[in-house]
């Protein structure tokens, strides 16, 4: 399975210097995770996997920020100050948010539509089924 990118462009995306296992660890995460979503055939026939290059980087971009749900209140009394720190959300096993899903289909052209066509109704006799059209209704 081909990565969807290089060690030293995550590195260059996030701006610091990375852990080698844990950037490699997210590299597999974020190139298995958009390839479950193509599907495995689609994935490794593709030739260009640079439409996925922005999602991927995303994707191990999130997976690698350890201040995920994490947020502090701070509150300050004259010279004293006292900050909370708490978990807003509980990690999970990593998974493709919704707009990283529509983000992948777009980049592969795989997204449906959305159209769809209305036609017209059987003619009036044979949509009630009596052989005759029907008849409107008397008070």
């Amino acid at each position: 399975m081909p990565d969807l990118f290089e060690l030293p462009q995550l590195a260059s995306y996030m701006q610091q210097d990375l852990d080698l296992a844990s950037a490699s660890l997210a590299r597999l995460l974020a190139t298995t995770l958009i390839r479950n979503e193509v599907g495995g055939t689609r994935y490794d026939a593709l030739t260009d996997l640079s439409p996925l290059l922005p999602v991927a980087l995303d994707v191990a971009r999130r997976l690698m920020d350890p201040n995920r749900g994490i947020q502090s209140t701070t509150r300050t009394v004259d010279d004293y100050r006292e900050t909370d720190v708490y978990v807003t959300g509980a990690a999970g096993a990593p998974a493709l948010t919704e707009d990283e899903v529509e983000r992948v289909l777009d980049a592969l052209g795989l997204r449906p539509s959305g159209a769809f066509t209305i036609r017209p109704g059987a003619p009036a006799a044979r949509r009630f089924g009596c052989g005759e059209a029907a008849r409107p209704l008397r008070w």
